[in-house]
């Protein structure tokens, strides 16, 4: 088996993040130009079948993994239970604290009272007055110092703080994990030291105009909005360089497609700027309208021993793409999964009733029910090709999701 990172980098606006299906159809369609369409028709049948060996990650930004956000907080929930027992104790201080600053309050009124009434004891009772405004001050920078470490210690702002990480360092991932291991208690101040990457949505506004598209004057026009994507770090950086993995047999119409890749980038390089004279593509709708263009600029591999991807069932791993899960492989009670339904059109319709998919998306954590377990058996592909008579018969719908071994207890 030979593992490929495939890099890009970001044209213009992203309107989606691309999945491994898309990714696979993707590369099949590039590899019409490599392979006849006898070897491509065989490998994908085989994928169906699982004779072939052939799995993909979404696109993600270079560098980072997926946030396995409820397993996370699941590990934590020890470590928030501590807290919860201090947020009780910081609270108890408070009410301490407010019931202090109520007595010096009422006794700086009464020193202010007495002094507008006694002119003989005037600086006894300045000192007094600015004895009791200390004593406030104190107090208040108390309560003040236990306000935010109430607010760093809250369950709720914490579990905030990891929805907002969605991407993290790959070689942060581990000490992230590690986070849940220890007994003691975690602020949000724990968390922001990592360097992660959010997503952010936002929207415009576009037309479609009906009557020009049909040439019907009076047919009015159609508002949508249209998602745009963006990627930042904590710095507001964002971030413009993508990678997906791929893991396929050597001399596949993948590999073969990689590999004529990867020779015109080497080529591409004498004298070039890669950035901008990498293999262009789009990976998604609106394409004509200049969205979801990218330019591949560098294809690493390493070749992986068949038996590193063999695992036992005390492993748990991190699932990096879209997953149609084979549960005969899965312990899905110990496992962490986030599912998505498809809202595309249905698969398949039989006796009139359509079918729709659910997936185990990226940051879902696996544990497998067997020792050597070979990973690609933990998802599936299933055919397509009765949903649409113009699909041929080996059209799939991929499910062979990439897969990355956790390093936690």
């Amino acid at each position: 088996m030979i593992r490929y990172e495939v890099k890009l980098n970001k044209i213009g606006e992203m309107t989606t993040l691309p999945d491994s299906q898309r990714l696979f159809g993707f590369l099949i369609n590039n590899s019409k130009k490599y392979c006849c369409e006898e070897d491509i028709s065989s490998f994908v049948r085989g994928v169906r079948q699982q004779e072939q060996k052939c799995m993909i990650s979404n696109l993600l930004p270079s560098g980072y993994y997926p946030i396995p956000k409820e397993f996370i907080m699941q590990k934590m929930q020890g470590r928030l239970n501590k807290n919860q027992e201090e947020i009780k104790k910081l609270e108890e201080m408070q009410m301490k604290l407010r019931g202090e600053s109520e007595e010096v309050v009422q006794k700086l009124r009464e020193k202010n009272k007495a002094k507008k009434l006694n002119k003989v004891h005037k600086d006894e009772l300045y000192k007094e007055i600015q004895s009791c405004k200390s004593q406030l001050e104190k107090i208040k920078a108390d309560f003040s110092s236990n306000s935010k470490l109430i607010n760093s210690l809250s369950s709720k702002n914490i579990y905030e703080t990891v929805k907002r990480m969605d991407f993290i360092e790959q070689n942060q991932l581990k000490a992230l994990l590690k986070l849940g291991e220890s007994k003691d208690k975690i602020r949000v101040d724990d968390l922001l030291k990592f360097n992660y990457i959010k997503k952010n949505r936002t929207f415009i506004q576009k037309f479609r105009l009906e009557n020009q598209i049909k040439q019907l004057p009076g047919i009015p026009n159609v508002a949508y909005s249209l998602p745009i994507l963006s990627f930042e770090n904590q710095k507001g950086d964002i971030q413009r360089q993508f990678s997906f993995f791929v893991e396929v047999r050597e001399g596949t119409c993948i590999s073969s497609a990689l590999e004529a890749m990867n020779e015109r980038l080497d080529s591409a390089k004498k004298g070039k700027d890669i950035f901008e004279y990498g293999i262009p593509c789009f990976l998604g709708g609106k394409a004509s309208s200049g969205y979801n263009e990218y330019r591949i600029y560098s294809i690493e591999k390493s070749k992986e021993a068949e038996g590193l991807r063999q695992v036992f069932a005390d492993d748990r791993y991190l699932n990096i793409g879209m997953l149609l899960p084979n549960f005969d492989k899965i312990d899905a009670q110990m496992s962490v999964l986030d599912i998505y339904t498809s809202d595309r059109k249905p698969f398949e319709i039989e006796y009139e009733i359509p079918k729709v998919i659910s997936f185990i998306t990226t940051g879902s954590v696996i544990k497998l029910k067997q020792d050597k377990t070979d990973l690609y058996e933990v998802g599936k592909s299933i055919d397509n090709s009765r949903y649409n008579p113009m699909y041929k018969k080996n059209a799939i719908i991929f499910g062979n999701s990439y897969l990355v071994k956790l390093e936690v207890n």
